[in-house]
């Protein structure tokens, strides 16, 4: 998956749900904080597959969590 394509459908699901998505900094990786995950994305222009399933089942997984936890 491109590197911009996961950063995009990061700030969609952030969006979607009222949540922050914002970039921290980093070496060689760039850190995003999303919903208050921090998540090291590679400086890539390809980030591996399987890399950015687990980061966005891991965004995911923290929507559900605050979901839950406003409930």
């Amino acid at each position: 998956m491109k590197k911009r394509d996961l950063e995009k459908e990061l700030r969609k699901m952030a969006k979607a749900n009222d949540c922050e998505f914002v970039i921290v900094g980093g070496a060689s990786h760039d850190t995003y904080r999303f919903n208050g995950l921090l998540i090291a994305i590679p400086r890539h222009t390809e980030v591996n597959k399987y890399t950015a399933r687990d980061i966005l089942k891991d965004c995911r997984a923290t929507l559900n969590h605050s979901e839950r936890g406003n409930v």
